[in-house]
């Protein structure tokens, strides 16, 4: 599924190129794509549902007798997907942010089942694995949270830039998804990912504007830095410096904000943390 937050260009064209991609005469199963999740956002431009003010992206595994979106969230948790062998919930580079590409799976503790989920990640061609902390999974947030509850596998693939349509992000995320299905036997051939390099990250921190004022970055995504290292710094209209904004943990820049102006206490990036 696609557009869970509607400005992710790269990821909802990304399902529509799937849809007309796929034979349906190849396939032993079923492939259910849904292109746009947050129809009602989809000409307000907006991450948060105009209904209820929520962004269902942090809501699974929803509620049934909640809000528009935890209501969403529920229905395409329990119907949609209720028996899918993995979702799949493409994103990449809303408005403002400069990403490098990754997949988040849930880690669950018990070793069987992580080895799949892992499995599944690597369908895609990046060196970065976001693999959540089991203790991830005892509140609400992301859809592949919510089902690593029940030891069921799911994944949220981030690739694409600041809500602009990169072909080579749209290929990413189908080349990852026909990888997915090659590895469950629903389409014919070989997973064509070979990635020995990739990076187990187990901790994804926030990076938070400490002021407000105009952001000027100097680390991109995919850059090691230790914790306390300067990531930018903020300054006023007139240049003035206002203070350092430095990376809370050691790791990988994940994404950074390319918003010139920054609200104090807003994310301004992620720092992913590789696994001790």
């Amino acid at each position: 599924m696609a557009g869970v937050h509607v400005n992710e260009a790269s990821s909802i064209e990304a399902a529509i190129t799937l849809s007309r991609r796929i034979d349906p005469a190849a396939m032993t199963g079923r492939i259910s794509i849904i292109p746009v999740v947050s129809q009602p956002s989809q000409y307000r431009y907006s991450v948060r549902s105009p209904v209820d003010d929520k962004d269902v992206h942090w809501l699974y595994p929803g509620n049934p007798d909640g809000t528009f979106s935890e209501a969403l969230a529920h229905a395409l948790l329990a119907e949609w997907a209720h028996d899918a062998v993995a979702l799949i919930d493409l994103h990449g580079g809303d408005i403002g942010e400069i990403q490098a590409p990754y997949v988040v799976f849930q880690r669950t503790g018990d070793d069987r089942i992580d080895r799949r989920h892992e499995a599944l990640a690597r369908c895609f061609d990046t060196p970065l694995l976001v693999g959540l902390d089991p203790t991830a999974r005892e509140k609400p947030g992301r859809s592949c949270t919510a089902l690593g509850r029940r030891g069921r596998a799911g994944l949220v693939t981030e690739s694409g830039n600041h809500a602009v349509l990169d072909w080579a992000a749209v290929d990413w995320h189908v080349r990852g998804i026909v990888n997915a299905a090659r590895l469950f036997g629903i389409l014919p051939g070989e997973v064509d990912v070979r990635r020995d390099d990739a990076l187990i990250i187990d901790r994804y921190v926030f990076v938070t504007a400490p002021a407000d004022g105009l952001y000027y970055p100097t680390h991109e995504p995919g850059i090691r830095v230790e914790r306390g290292a300067r990531l930018g710094e903020l300054r006023d209209v007139f240049h003035h410096r206002i203070t350092d904004v430095v990376a809370p943990a050691g790791g990988i820049v994940m994404w950074r904000s390319c918003l010139q102006f920054a609200k104090a206490d807003s994310w301004i990036g992620a720092i992913g943390v590789p696994m001790a």
